[in-house]
């Protein structure tokens, strides 16, 4: 099953000042909902993390390892990252990219965010309709925690 995600947030800081959080990868990570770690896979030429991140969706909780890749990054205005991981059992898998997309906005910064991933397995059977949900419900969290660390650091 392919769940696709298009948000829009508008962030009352200057575009650098966004992208500066968004490259600070322990900082990012405290932000986003469900992730409990990340490391850097410290590979030479790549810029690769580890991650562990769960949820409950539905009936399932569901507690998943990801590799995420950054595939382009120009500052401060595109980031792609490529993601693929799966549960230790190897019952629900997942790969897809993201592409956040930062442009000035008076006044502030206009973030893009898109995600397109496969979900297979068990987390699959729920269908489209559980799995928008719960995305667009991440999301949400993930922008309220990214707008008050943006006026954290302005105060």
């Amino acid at each position: 099953m392919l769940v696709r995600l298009q948000e829009d947030l508008h962030l009352d800081a200057p575009p650098e000042e966004v992208w500066k959080l968004l490259r600070d990868t322990p900082r990012l990570t405290a932000l986003l909902p469900g992730v409990e770690s990340v490391t850097a896979l410290g590979e030479a030429g790549a810029e690769a993390y580890s991650a562990t991140a769960s949820d409950k969706i539905g009936p399932f909780k569901v507690r998943l390892n990801l590799e995420v890749r950054v595939t382009e990054a120009q500052a401060p205005s595109i980031l792609k990252a490529a993601l693929k991981g799966a549960d230790s059992l190897g019952l629900n898998r997942v790969t897809g990219s993201l592409e956040v997309t930062l442009s000035p906005a008076l006044p502030g910064t206009q973030m893009r965010f898109e995600a397109s991933v496969e979900v297979l397995g068990k987390l699959a059977t729920l269908g489209a309709v559980p799995m928008r949900r719960r995305t667009t419900e991440s999301f949400a969290a993930f922008a309220r925690n990214i707008q008050g660390a943006i006026c954290a650091e302005q105060s």
